[in-house]
């Protein structure tokens, strides 16, 4: 192993160990180590800027994302509007801890179709938490139903993950229609495992003592509301939200623009007097800073590892640990291994580093490239990844304060299971292979 590929794996390993044992901050993490990391490979004061720089130019719109879309979903929650919604929802159904699991999944497919990882965790963990609550249901199940159900629609044609993935296919038309055309049928059937999912969690957490409140029934369930509440405000709160859904999926502008107006709005019409708007504003902006400072900082990680001489070492390293009569099977090796791996690799240096050079060497032994490309890109190891997926820290924060260590060690075992499964039927259908 070279050099650069032992101080790569030390600050990755380091970075989330630390960080899984509440040693240091995210922040701490995030900055310090990788910026030491790159001076010890022998980068020089302005090398270690610009990667800083790149790093930090990939997540500033998500950060800028955050400012706007937390504060907005932050308020809508004031309003009462999830909590009416939950109401909704569950006015003709029975009220069962199984129920309330299934309708996880649901909404989380539903709030996922825009492909934003940070707005499915915005709408649906405050809107299914007070259930949790009130059957005493564990929120990291919320959670990891929520992270795990998200999943299924990374396949979609306008879905980062495909987008990035289409890059990688040569001589086909429509690259990404090509991905979704050949993996849907998988994922519906991904779709069924969540479900069931859902339901072995939902008897899981019923033998752990959570349960219907006695004596009610959905339609008698009422959920709490605060002194913000807006009652009378509710159909207003929800077709703004749906057109703000809409509008990140249709109007060509920054998503942080379009959660910017929405707040505007919002403020304005369920609190027009000023000082009640400056007072929830700055509740608010204490709820977000954590959450927007881990996200921004890990651009650093982002940028040291992709800019510097780290990364293609690391790769490197890992392609040659495949014995060469494995070279046929080594795609399906590093697919199954891959949920761990994104523990210290990001989406963009997985897609655009590792699966290349793993397609590359498949091809020699008779593997298409596309069938690589679709095989690894799944990758769901990134919903447990603080490095992969930063908006975590919001959904843990959203998750009645749950911690992301807890989170972690909650849904590793389960979600790395669902991807080998999705490998399996894959494999099984004839799309992976």
């Amino acid at each position: 192993m070279s050099y650069p590929a032992i101080v790569g794996f030390v600050m990755m390993i380091l970075i989330t160990v630390l960080l899984l044992k509440k040693t240091v901050s995210p922040i701490f993490a995030f900055t310090v180590i990788p910026i030491v990391g790159a001076f010890l490979v022998g980068s020089s004061v302005a090398e270690v800027c610009s990667y800083v720089e790149t790093g930090l130019g990939k997540t500033m719109e998500l950060m800028f994302i955050i400012f706007f879309s937390l504060p907005y979903f932050a308020l809508m929650n004031d309003a009462g509007l999830f909590n009416r919604l939950v109401e909704i929802l569950l006015k003709k159904t029975k009220l069962s801890v199984v129920t309330v699991c299934v309708i996880t999944v649901l909404v989380s497919l539903i709030t996922e179709i825009d492909g934003s990882v940070t707005s499915t965790y915005l709408v649906t963990v405050p809107m299914m938490l007070p259930l949790y609550k009130k059957l005493k249901i564990d929120p990291k199940v919320l959670l990891f139903l929520c992270s795990a159900t998200m999943c299924a629609l990374f396949v979609l044609p306008w879905n980062a993950r495909n987008l990035r993935a289409a890059t990688l296919l040569e001589g086909i038309d429509s690259p990404n229609n090509y991905i979704f055309s050949k993996m849907l049928p998988l994922m519906l059937i991904y779709i069924a495992m969540c479900i069931v999912a859902a339901v072995l969690m939902a008897k899981w957490q019923m033998k752990k003592g959570a349960g219907v409140v006695d004596g009610e029934s959905t339609s008698e369930v009422h959920m709490e509301y605060s002194e913000l509440a807006r009652p009378k405000l509710f159909w207003f709160n929800l077709l703004l939200t749906v057109a703000l859904i809409v509008g990140l999926t249709v109007v060509p502008c920054p998503d942080y623009f379009i959660f910017a107006v929405g707040l505007v709005i919002a403020m304005a019409v369920n609190y027009p007097d000023q000082k009640l708007q400056g007072e929830l504003m700055k509740s608010y902006g204490k709820q977000m800073y954590s959450t927007a400072c881990a996200i921004f900082l890990s651009g650093v990680v982002v940028g040291v590892l992709s800019e510097s001489p780290m990364m293609d070492a690391m790769v490197d390293f890992l392609i040659g640990l495949i014995p060469t009569a494995m070279g046929p099977w080594m795609y399906l090796i590093i697919a199954v291994f891959s949920f761990p791996l994104m523990l210290i690799f990001t989406n963009d240096i997985w897609q655009f580093s590792i699966v290349p050079i793993v397609a590359a060497l498949s091809t020699q032994y008779g593997v298409a490239n596309e069938v690589v490309v679709m095989a690894l890109l799944m990758n769901m190891g990134a919903m447990i990844s603080p490095v992969a997926q930063p908006q975590l820290y919001l959904a843990c924060d959203l998750g009645d304060k749950t911690e992301l260590a807890d989170y972690v060690k909650f849904s590793f075992k389960p979600l790395w299971v669902m991807n080998i499964l999705w490998l399996v039927f894959g494999w099984a259908l004839g799309i992976f292979r």
